[in-house]
């Protein structure tokens, strides 16, 4: 049989391996050689580094050694006279000293070689020795840098503990750079100082100078003057020997300057540190500085620190400085405040971090009168430009340092800071604005660009006019109308007003009705002014001015109107729109925000209503209270509330059964009266028992006899400011009267109310020309401790300001906060935005217009009569005749209000309505259903009259019966 031979491998087990494999291991295999190899070399490297550091250890030893024996025998050597073997020896002292200093080893070695250079070697310093022989010039200038370079390090240093080291250096590295020393020395040896402080400066000269300034408490300036002297006097070196004539110096100077502002000027409280103050007041080239700092710029900390520090050196210098250098002078201290974080200059009752307080304190100068009439005195020179500067500059502090603006514009507007000599600052300004491009270009009649907004061209006149919106709006808070219109008290005459006005009213318009397109709350570049802050200065102001107007027209026709810019048939209708939109959003946190930016014309609405006809408003609020109707019916389906109410407790009865209803009020009520016997009264409320039920509830509320409201002698009504008038209960009637009268608005009711200005004593006070001391005897009992303060001229506006405050927030504050809580449940806050006062006014009660009588009969509904008949024509004959007053009458009569509605008889709901009522003679009553049943019995007595008495019968009746004050139901006939 054939068998196989078994296979016999005597070289063990083989592993197979591919390629890569193999590769690999050969690749990690050559690595390591190449690192074996690498460690190798770097092993002998060390060695021989560590072996050559050794021996030269050793030689710096040795010549350690050599050096101290050789520096001994100088100093022995130190009083002879000096020659070329004691210039050599120097030198060779300094060479073996460059070979083997090391800072933290040879620091006593350090001390005392610069002792020796300033040892006086016959009749000169040892440090000038080696400048006499030309063979040894060249070199020793090298040296010498070298070395001042090391003690100027050693001062900058923190391991130098003892005061007196760092003066030897101080004193070494003034004297070297003394030019004064090198006059002996043939030409050029001013250029040998000059060479030196210029090496000095170029390597970090003013760094290691600040870094030992920074190092000193301020609280022992005393103990360390001698060394801050040094420092000052060597900081300031450079300015006083280095030439600005030549390029290449002028950069040096240049440099030095910078590196001044740069390490030196930025010291924290540099002035408090300093104890040779006034040294370097006197040497320091301020203007120099001024210049310098405007041309670069800084960061944030640097920025607060070098504005405190030059209003530190400047603040006694400012009124001696030129027009150019103050013109510097503004530029700088606005670029400076402008690197200023906001959150720096917070009010201190926030949580944001503050400004250092001893900072704070210097920066304070800005605001300090006496540097502030420094300034204002630049402007005096009625020049343009300076006014423009130092505007732009006063409304840079007042939008960065808010806390400050209010005292700004006080003593601006009350003649204690001015910017002219003979007249207030407001007058000024306006007679300057009215010549820049700006008011130019805002009296256009053209349409103007939204570039011209952010255009920087008119930064500076942006800053003007809102200065100007500012200080006039201060001055008009306290002034009265007599003032206002007395043109030897206002500061602008009507004219000028009436001209602020047209800017006002362009600018502000534009920043509504563009502010989709407008980013307004962005900064208008290299500037602190955004769009939104003239926006809102302009709107205050615009409304101030408009509220006079309204008390009594001064402007002309349709002057506040900007009709022309929009498209007046439409603008009803797409607010309507807009505000539908925006409330379907359901975003109230934000929707006021969002308004303004989605929707101008709700921002123009809200904000400078009166630039749209006032019944164009009225409409526009009346839509919005029919969407407001239907939204809620939809929301809230709630049947008609029915409501009983004794005539004899009409208040108490609404105040049970309504109050708590808040928004819900708004849904329709219906009223059934229950007389003075306890019986129902007949009749179905089709609108008009309500109408009676609020007139009358009103009526009661607002006669003064019921405790909640006085009158002034005009018989205008405010809040009572008893203290009984703020308990809990009585808060709840003024809530629930807020309510009704949102009620009366909400459903188009006319209230007879009229409500007044609180403010005749206090212009009797603010006008007095006597001692308002003494002839007054008021004190200042408003506030806490006041009793003590006497009012006098000075301080009189200050404690209108007070009294304002205590009568309108401290006296009727909860009753008005109360009022209008429960106001709004019914009326939204920004549907009253529409109107001012006195528009309020016309919204509650009508306007005080002539009674048209054509547009009432035009818009009667008639119930079995027709308009031609007879005794229809007959009564509008008779009232036609009647006198304004008569029609008045005849009004409130019929409506409960003597006043017509604000849009005409058509807005009257019910309508006015005139029906037959059968046979039987009573006078008609009131207490019927109002607009109906007011003439029907009159008319009714007419038909059974003699038809050519019935002018002459009517007329008599409808006199008696419209002037009678009482209840004509209560009479019994006979």
């Amino acid at each position: 049989n054939f068998k196989t031979r078994p296979k016999i491998n005597l070289g063990g087990q083989r592993v197979q391996e591919d390629k890569s494999t193999l590769i690999k291991k050969n690749r990690e295999q050559r690595r390591e050689r190449d690192n074996e190899r690498l460690r190798q070399k770097s092993a002998i490297k060390i060695q021989a580094f560590y072996r050559g550091r050794n021996v030269a250890g050793n030689l710096r030893n040795k010549e350690r050694a050599v050096w101290d024996q050789k520096a001994e025998s100088i100093f022995r050597a130190a009083h002879n006279k000096w020659d070329v073997n004691a210039a050599t020896s120097l030198v060779d002292l300094v060479r073996n000293f460059l070979f083997f200093y090391r800072p933290n080893h040879d620091i006593q070695r350090e001390l005392c070689l610069c002792q020796i250079l300033r040892m006086q070697m016959f009749d000169v310093e040892t440090i000038f020795v080696p400048f006499y022989y030309e063979d040894l010039r060249h070199t020793w200038f090298h040296q010498l840098k070298k070395l001042l370079l090391i003690f100027l390090k050693s001062v900058g240093s923190q391991y130098i503990y003892r005061d007196t080291d760092i003066v030897d250096y101080l004193n070494t590295l003034l004297l070297a750079v003394d030019v004064n020393k090198y006059r002996q020395l043939e030409e050029g040896g001013r250029r040998i100082s000059l060479e030196l402080l210029k090496y000095l400066v170029s390597h970090d000269l003013y760094l290691e100078l600040r870094n030992q300034l920074i190092s000193l408490a301020i609280e022992n300036k005393d103990k360390n003057k001698q060394m801050i002297i040094l420092i000052v006097n060597l900081s300031l070196y450079p300015f006083q020997i280095i030439p600005t004539s030549d390029p290449y110096d002028a950069f040096a100077y240049e440099s030095s300057l910078k590196d001044f502002i740069t390490y030196i000027f930025t010291i924290p409280l540099l002035a408090d540190r300093i104890e040779a103050l006034e040294l370097l007041s006197s040497r320091m080239p301020l203007y120099d500085i001024i210049s310098a700092i405007a041309q670069n710029d800084w960061n944030a900390e640097q920025g607060s620190i070098l504005l405190s520090n030059l209003l530190g050196f400047t603040r006694l210098e400012v009124n001696k400085m030129n027009d150019s250098a103050l013109l510097n002078y503004l530029t700088v201290l606005q670029r400076l405040f402008l690197r200023i974080p906001d959150q720096l200059l917070a009010d201190k009752t926030t949580s944001k971090p503050q400004i250092d307080p001893s900072v704070l304190k210097l920066i304070s100068v800005l605001i300090d009168e006496q540097h502030l009439e420094s300034l204002l005195a630049f402007a005096k020179s009625r020049d343009v430009m300076a006014l423009l500067k130092i505007s732009y500059f006063l409304t840079t502090l007042m939008i960065r340092w808010p806390s400050e603006k209010s005292g700004l514009l006080s003593k601006m507007a009350y003649g204690k800071l001015s910017i002219s000599e003979n007249k207030l600052s407001i007058n000024l300004l306006f007679e300057v604005f009215k010549s820049t491009d700006l008011a130019r270009l805002l009296l256009n009649s053209q349409p103007l660009s939204n570039s011209f907004i952010t255009d920087t061209v008119f930064v500076e006149q942006w800053g003007m006019f809102y200065l100007l919106c500012e200080l006039f709006s201060r001055i008009l808070l306290p002034m009265d109308d007599y003032e206002f219109f007395d043109g030897n008290k206002s500061p602008l005459k009507l004219p000028e007003i009436i001209e602020m006005s047209t800017y006002l009213k362009n600018i502000a318009f534009i920043l509504y009705w563009n502010s989709p397109q407008l980013k307004i709350n962005n900064v208008i570049e290299g500037s602190c002014i955004k769009p939104i802050y003239l926006r809102e200065v302009a709107t205050k102001l615009l409304k101030q001015i408009h509220a006079r107007d309204s008390r009594r027209r001064f402007t002309p026709e349709r002057h506040w109107l900007m009709t022309s810019e929009f498209d007046m048939s439409t603008f009803a209708k797409n607010v309507v729109a807009e505000e539908q939109d925006l409330e379907r959003e359901n975003d109230k946190v934000s929707i006021d925000k969002r308004q303004e930016s989605v929707s101008p014309r709700l921002g123009v609405l809200h904000n400078i209503p009166f630039v749209i006809p006032f019944d164009e408003r009225v409409k526009i609020f009346r839509q919005f209270i029919r969407n407001d109707r239907e939204r809620h019916i939809h929301a809230i389906f709630e049947p008609r509330t029915r409501v009983t109410i004794h005539r004899s407790k009409i208040f108490e009865d609404g105040f049970d059964q309504l109050n708590a209803m808040g928004a819900r009020l708004k849904n329709p009520v219906a009223i059934q009266f229950i007389d003075e016997f306890g019986i129902q009264e007949a009749g179905i409320d089709g609108g008009g028992l309500f109408k009676e039920f609020l007139t009358s509830l009103t009526r009661i509320a607002f006669n003064t006899e019921y405790g909640l409201f006085l009158s002034t002698n005009e018989q205008l009504l405010y809040p009572n400011p008893h203290s009984y008038a703020r308990h809990e209960t009585q808060l709840r009637y003024y809530e629930f009267l807020g309510r009704i009268l949102g009620k009366a608005l909400y459903e188009g009711i006319l209230v007879d109310a009229a409500f007044a200005e609180l403010y005749q004593g206090l212009v009797y006070l603010k006008n007095h020309k006597g001692d308002v001391e003494s002839d007054l005897s008021l004190n200042f009992t408003v506030v806490d401790n006041g009793s003590d303060i006497p009012v006098t001229k000075d301080n009189r506006i200050n404690y209108i300001y007070k009294m304002v405050n205590y009568r309108l927030n401290v006296q009727i504050g909860l009753q008005c906060q109360a009022f209008f809580r429960g106001l709004i449940d019914l009326i939204e806050p920004k549907w009253l935005k529409m109107f001012n006062q006195q528009e309020l006014q016309i919204l509650v009660g009508g306007a005080y217009i002539p009674i048209n009588m054509e547009d009432l009969q035009q818009n009667t509904v008639y119930a079995d009569y027709k308009e031609d008949d007879p005794v229809i024509i007959n009564f509008w004959k008779v009232v036609s005749e009647f006198s304004e007053e008569q029609k008045q009458k005849l009004i409130k009569f019929v409506t409960s209000c003597s006043r017509p509605p604000l849009l005409g008889f058509k807005e009257l709901n019910p309508k006015f309505s005139i029906r037959r009522a059968g046979t039987g003679a009573r006078l008609p009553s009131s207490k019927d259903n109002p607009y109906v049943k007011e003439v029907e019995n009159l008319l009714t007595q007419e038909e059974t009259q003699d038809i050519n008495m019935n002018e002459t019968c009517l007329q008599e009746q409808e006199i008696e019966e419209i002037t009678s004050d009482y209840d004509i139901d209560s009479k019994t006939d006979n």
